[in-house]
């Protein structure tokens, strides 16, 4: 294997299959930034991971029902959902992969929803709402609470954390391999938690995201409102831009992708804010890339 060769098997490889919050906003205003629900998938050598599953998962399951289909070998897929409002889970049941037998999915949550996530999985897939019942689906799908602070995939470290501020909380993903670090951590409100006017225990709750944050290679994270915004949305459940990047380039994040876009928010807005910001951030002595998550970008980090 030559340097280069080595080099490229060593990095993981991202991409936006959905970047849109709260709800899917298909149209001619969207069409560059995406208008489908939570989805990234992310792969380090053999092991594939994806986060969260809204509408933008339908897409990525037709390309993988067209890989499967061609090579005739059976795929292993790990889904890390972050929490179970449907903007975050409304595309499962249009993953075809979940309706192959050479498909093994693994589906990994909180563990403070215990059985409830498979309950809320099986529930959206019901009668009166899906006209195909969960158990129609032909996978192999087990469903996991995670249990240990860090799990070991392939060459893969996922560790993850609690995120309490948010409307029935969420779980924030680290993803660790060859000295490089992706992080995930959408829906948490980090502006209430540094207002501390609600919350006691404020400090204590930055300060474990800084630590989770620091130093990443790749943030996916949570900005969903500007800064004028944000007043008017106060526990939504959502962080304001300038308090992401703050925190982000504070605890030396080297790429930011700005994510769980505002349904309100249009292509040439969300040009407009990636303007205002990402300049001046990477002018700095230790520069920041800042980006706005684009639906079909893919990476390397």
């Amino acid at each position: 294997m030559t340097l280069a060769t080595q080099a490229q098997s060593d990095r993981f490889y991202l991409t936006f299959w959905g970047t849109r919050g709260s709800i899917s906003t298909p149209g001619t205003s969207t069409e560059k930034y995406g208008g489908n629900t939570p989805c990234v998938s992310v792969r380090f050598k053999n092991t594939e991971i994806i986060l969260d599953a809204g509408t933008g998962i339908r897409n990525l399951g037709l390309h993988l029902a067209r890989q499967i289909a061609r090579e005739h070998k059976n795929k292993k897929l790990h889904l890390f959902l972050s929490h179970t409002h449907w903007d975050h889970i409304q595309g499962l049941p249009f993953f075809s992969p979940a309706y192959m037998p050479e498909t093994k999915l693994a589906i990994y949550g909180s563990p403070k929803k215990e059985s409830f996530l498979e309950a809320i999985l099986s529930r959206q897939m019901d009668v009166n709402y899906f006209p195909v019942e969960m158990t129609a689906l032909a996978a192999d799908i087990s469903i996991e609470e995670i249990n240990d602070d860090i799990l070991h995939l392939g060459d893969m470290d996922i560790n993850w954390q609690e995120q309490v501020v948010h409307p029935g909380g969420s779980v924030r993903y680290s993803l660790a391999a060859a000295g490089k670090k992706i992080v995930y951590a959408t829906d948490v409100e980090l502006d209430k938690i540094i207002d501390g006017s609600e919350r006691n225990d404020g400090p204590k709750l930055i300060e474990e995201y800084r630590e989770f944050i620091h130093g990443a290679d790749l943030l996916i994270a949570d900005g969903q409102y500007t800064g004028t915004e944000y007043p008017d949305r106060v526990g939504y459940g959502h962080t304001s831009i300038p308090t992401l990047i703050g925190l982000a380039n504070e605890e030396n994040v080297k790429q930011l992708a700005v994510f769980h876009h505002d349904p309100l928010h249009s292509d040439t807005m969300l040009d407009k804010l990636w303007k205002n910001f990402a300049p001046q951030f990477a002018s700095q002595e230790e520069p920041m890339n800042i980006f706005w998550a684009r639906e079909g970008m893919t990476i390397a980090v």
